[in-house]
């Protein structure tokens, strides 16, 4: 049985046994966020984020300085948490593994270092809407790649769940339920974003409107960044289900935002569903024909990870040192003298300079055990040992 079920899954991965992609590329899942290469008007290929919460193609802006192009200045657009300032560049085209794709496309440049520090490795930059726009997009989690299908004849042949897709803010949105702690049930429509590295966030008007702070259990706070440099709170908490369809997770930790503006401050929409749902499936984009398909995987995760140490990390202004961002008022790590702005040099004896940062968040907030770690502040070193566990 046990053989027969895995063979199951395996198959959902061919799903059109009628259309060949147009092109694929390999597709990098690096903590929470998916990466893809991109050439832009002829370049070497640049690593660029897939965003399906991402409405115009960005670039960082040293990339757009290194290939001349053509910048507006003072051209003001809205990200995920709201205004950002930068430069549009029009008429310019896209390739993918050789492949040209799209002329005569804007692309927004604006700086992406703060992105950089809070993921941890360098972004080159973001696309979304501009490739889901004229192609039938897989992401496929199972082989590690993003396929590219003709979108005028673009058919789903498979086995996946189907979700009927509204746009909003050329972001795409499936209706979904969520049973809060009390027992309320609430059912809204929610954007589906793999640029989100979360769960689910409530959208702050949603929340409100429905008091979610106050019926989701205990929480903790946290800062979130986005395409502009602003910080936004949200809150940790906890509902007792959230589901889509037949699909269905219980217990699972949400976000629950507090922006203004933004998709985040959108009030027609209940909040986002983030890479931490969504890379339990092969997902599959039809914008042609209004449709999502969700395949699950065989390399679902069955638990999501809650911030077990008490602290936030992200990488310095240069990239070359891993620092304390900010520490909870929950957890040992604030009792234990941990500030803003420590250095950790290394985790379980392991030099931070041998990891990466996903690897090392993941270190930090493995539940019931002990992390030894050397911390710098200021000239001195000192030894630090934290018992992790969830602060929810």
């Amino acid at each position: 049985m046990k053989r027969l079920f895995i063979l199951g899954l395996l198959s959902l991965s061919v799903f059109l046994s009628a259309q060949e992609p147009l092109t694929s590329t390999p597709m990098e899942l690096f903590g929470d966020h998916l990466f893809i290469h991109l050439s832009v008007d002829g370049s070497e290929p640049l690593d660029f984020i897939f965003d399906t919460g991402d409405g115009l193609t960005v670039v960082d802006t040293e990339i757009a300085l290194s290939l001349n192009l053509p910048l507006n200045h003072g051209k003001k657009e809205t990200s995920a948490q709201g205004r950002i300032e930068g430069a549009l560049t029009e008429h310019n085209t896209l390739e993918l593994n050789g492949i040209r794709l799209e002329d005569d496309i804007q692309i927004y440049a604006t700086s992406l270092k703060h992105l950089e520090q809070s993921i941890g490795r360098n972004i080159d930059g973001i696309i979304g809407y501009d490739l889901l726009e004229h192609y039938g997009v897989k992401i496929d989690f199972t082989n590690s790649r993003l396929y590219l299908y003709v979108g005028e004849t673009f058919e789903y042949t498979g086995i996946g769940e189907k979700f009927e897709m509204g746009l909003e803010k050329f972001i795409p949105h499936i209706g979904a339920s969520v049973t809060l702690n009390n027992g309320e049930k609430l059912t809204a429509e929610y954007f589906v974003n793999t640029g989100a590295a979360t769960t689910m966030d409530f959208n702050s008007k949603f929340a409100e409107k429905n008091d979610i702070v106050f019926k989701t259990g205990d929480h903790y706070s946290y800062l979130v960044k986005g395409l502009g440099d602003q910080e936004t709170l949200h809150y940790e908490g906890r509902v007792e289900q959230f589901r889509f369809g037949k699909i269905h997770f219980e217990n699972m930790p949400i976000g629950i935002s507090q922006a203004k503006h933004g998709i985040q401050g959108n009030k027609k929409m209940a909040g986002i569903i983030g890479n931490r749902i969504l890379k339990n499936f092969n997902v599959i984009f039809d914008y042609k024909n209004e449709s999502i398909y969700f395949e699950r995987h065989v390399k679902s995760e069955k638990t999501f990870q809650v911030n077990a140490c008490g602290f936030e990390i992200q990488l310095s202004e240069d990239n070359a040192r891993v620092l304390i961002h900010r520490v909870y008022e929950k957890g040992l790590a604030k009792p234990m003298g941990l500030k803003m702005e420590d250095e950790i040099l290394s985790v379980n004896d392991e030099s931070v300079e041998e990891m990466t940062l996903p690897e090392i968040n993941k270190a930090l907030n493995q539940d019931g055990t002990t992390v030894e770690l050397v911390i710098k502040s200021g000239k001195e070193e000192r030894m630090v040992s934290l018992k992790l566990k969830e602060l929810i």
